[in-house]
């Protein structure tokens, strides 16, 4: 088997069993659109090993909730054993949040990719496994320009410490995915971004949102 070919077999089993794992709790999603996995293959070899290693810690935190006879869907827990995982501080504005099912929570990295979320998540996105772990989420997603604006604001005070470490954007906005064929939108009523430390240092952030998915129904001449 040639070198180039393991990480790629190994993204291709991990997300092949992170798509099992959620199908057993209800839901659906593609672990890639293609069996040639474009965008894994665009990566560099070392983002490739990152985004394998990456999949593979979000496995075991599923195995972890399993393994005290909880659920996925038991978002709180789920995200409980995740700051567990990665030895996380995190406020308590975040842990009074986490008891409200409604919200949808996400860790991110300072590279722009997600590699934390609630099960809530696969609920209202129609991307792959592999556009989730592969691309970043500024090329997945658009909102309004002025929203867009206002949160890079706060989340680079946020990261260069010169800000709060919780914010709470309350003004309604349009989140749409702008990379997919379903092109899904969304109502967010509420975002509030977290920081996460480890050692006291922030390494990552949470988003917790608010979101009710918009369905385009089709028109009675479309029928």
């Amino acid at each position: 088997m040639p070198l180039s070919s393991v990480p790629a077999n190994k993204f291709k089993r991990l997300s092949e069993e992170l798509c099992a794992y959620i199908e057993d709790e209800g839901l659906s999603i593609r672990p890639y659109s293609s069996e040639l996995l474009p965008y894994f293959h665009q990566l560099t070899d070392e983002s490739k090993d990152e985004v394998v290693a990456t999949l593979n810690d979000y496995l075991n935190i599923c195995k972890s909730v399993y393994a005290e006879g909880r659920q996925l869907k038991d978002a709180e827990f789920f995200t409980l054993k995740a700051l567990e995982y990665y030895k996380f501080e995190a406020s308590p504005a975040l842990f009074k949040i986490l008891k409200n099912p409604k919200f949808i929570t996400e860790f991110y990295s300072f590279k722009n990719t997600q590699f934390f979320r609630t099960l809530n998540f696969f609920e209202v996105t129609s991307y792959t496994i592999e556009d989730i772990y592969c691309r970043q989420w500024i090329h997945l997603y658009e909102r309004e320009e002025k929203v867009a604006a206002h949160v890079y604001e706060v989340v680079t005070k946020m990261v260069e410490g010169k800000g709060e470490d919780n914010y709470f954007f309350t003004e309604k906005n349009i989140l749409k995915e702008r990379a997919s064929l379903e092109r899904v939108e969304m109502v967010i009523n509420g975002l509030h971004i977290s920081a996460l430390k480890h050692q006291g240092q922030i390494t990552a952030l949470a988003s917790c949102v608010d979101c009710e998915p918009i369905f385009n129904l089709p028109t009675e001449e479309e029928d």
